[in-house]
């Protein structure tokens, strides 16, 4: 059996299988690591402002769509004030 290829360039995907090799949470592993309600992701995913994907009735948020969606701002240090 030869090895797959991946259909879209942005996922990465098992070469014996086929799997995507992706992390997906639940809204409520996400409201967790983010100290935030899961009401606000639900609002999120509602209002469509992240991408998800459904499985059955349970929604699931890809590592990298929560990287994407996450803002990360450089800490304020005495250097970067006197660079201002």
């Amino acid at each position: 059996m030869g090895k797959r290829k991946s259909p879209n360039k942005d996922h990465k995907f098992c070469p014996h299988c086929g799997s995507t090799t992706e992390r997906y949470f639940t809204l409520e592993e996400i409201a967790q690591q983010t100290s935030t309600s899961v009401e606000s992701w639900r609002t999120r995913v509602k209002n469509r402002e992240i991408n998800y994907i459904k499985i059955g009735k349970s929604v699931r948020i890809s590592h990298s769509a929560l990287n994407d969606f996450i803002v990360q701002i450089p800490a304020i240090t005495t250097a970067t004030i006197t660079n201002i």
